[in-house]
């Protein structure tokens, strides 16, 4: 007669997976109050009632109350007396106005939801990241299957909205300012005859990172420089032109696609510049982004990429976002990655700087 084997530990088996679970539990809490506004409502000191806060929020009391005592278990809110709740440290940075709780929104629309559809995404092609940038986790989750990021973002608003702040928000992160030297373009500027393009940002937006090199950089004419983007996000940007000052008033806003030859008005720049841009991308679009850049470069054009590497010892959080981005069909790659779908294009990397306290780092590609 056989040995049976020793029982399994079904309590042990449901608290290793019901950590995970209970991190869901809480995150779709914590979107749901941000949502609606709860911890907006709950007084910076001291504390309300829950019939008020129901009150206030034009919620159920019921189930306030049952979410609430999740997060009161979590340490995230407090209760001071019955059917009270209180904010701690951990809560406060929920408020709507708070960078943490646009995280939260990003991560759920942007994450999350595509990630519901992993299954369908890895049924359809296989256990393969995304090759087509048509064919994404993300226009799945979406419900707009067979478009890509930017046909998604023009399908919904809000998400265009959420992605743009998340940009703008990033900008400051990636400061080139003690990480790349601008000065090798003064000498081209100076030259009386010099009336060609000075700094071409590409996929930038609002312009603050192109604001940001200008006052870093200030030999560098704005009015030769431009911000090159879709025509959507031009257009946006182009409706806040009034909130625009300093040097970005005098720069030029250019609606087009990388993705095409680009306008002869751009052709011809010392630096075509794209911060976070091409890490949104599939291979084959990167490629066609920077051909069509390289076929626009004179032979002292440089262009700068500006992305987070991927190495050996990032860290964890890093590679969750590399995850991240796959939902849409990008990727954080290596130098040698980069260094690859360069010569690809027919450029190269003349150089490649770090900033010390993280991730990212400027490539300097040439014509070849």
């Amino acid at each position: 007669m056989a040995t049976k084997g020793p029982h399994p530990n079904i309590r042990q088996a449901l608290e290793s997976a019901g950590a995970h679970y209970m991190n869901l539990i809480e995150f779709g809490i914590l979107k749901v109050f941000i949502d609606f506004k709860v911890f907006d409502n709950i007084p910076s000191e001291g504390d309300i009632s829950l019939a008020e806060l129901a009150t206030k929020t034009g919620g159920d009391e019921s189930l306030l109350r049952r979410f609430a005592d999740y997060l009161i278990t979590s340490e995230i809110l407090t209760s001071p007396g019955p059917s009270r709740v209180a904010h701690t440290a951990r809560s406060l940075p929920y408020r709507t106005t708070e960078i943490a709780a646009g995280f939260v929104s990003h991560v759920y629309h942007f994450f999350l939801r595509p990630m519901a559809a992993w299954s369908t995404y890895f049924e359809r092609n296989g256990l393969v990241e995304p090759h087509d940038a048509r064919a994404i986790p993300f226009g799945l989750g979406t419900g707009h299957s067979g478009l890509d990021l930017y046909g998604i973002l023009d399908a919904e608003p809000e998400l265009a909205n959420l992605f743009n702040s998340a940009q703008e928000r990033s900008a400051g992160i990636y400061s080139l300012k003690g990480v790349y030297d601008f000065s090798w373009m003064r000498g081209l500027l100076a030259q009386p005859e010099h009336k060609r393009p000075a700094v071409v940002d590409i996929g930038g937006s609002h312009g603050l990172a192109l604001g940001e090199i200008l006052v870093d950089n200030t030999f560098i004419p704005a009015a030769q420089c431009t911000v090159f983007d879709l025509p959507k996000t031009i257009n946006t940007t182009r409706s806040k032109i009034d909130t625009i000052s300093g040097c970005l008033s005098a720069v030029q806003f250019l609606g087009g696609t990388m993705l095409e030859p680009l306008p002869p008005a751009i052709r011809g720049a010392v630096v075509y510049h794209f911060r976070r841009v091409l890490s949104d991308f599939v291979d084959e679009d990167i490629v066609l982004a920077l051909t069509q850049v390289r076929e626009a470069c004179t032979s002292d054009s440089r262009v700068l990429l500006i992305e987070e590497l991927v190495k050996p010892t990032r860290g964890k959080f890093a590679i969750a976002q590399d995850i991240s981005v796959m939902n849409f069909g990008g990727k954080r790659r290596s130098e040698a990655m980069w260094r690859n779908l360069a010569r690809t294009a027919g450029l190269y990397v003349g150089g490649v700087f770090e900033d010390g306290n993280s991730e990212f780092a400027v490539l300097e590609l040439l014509p070849v």
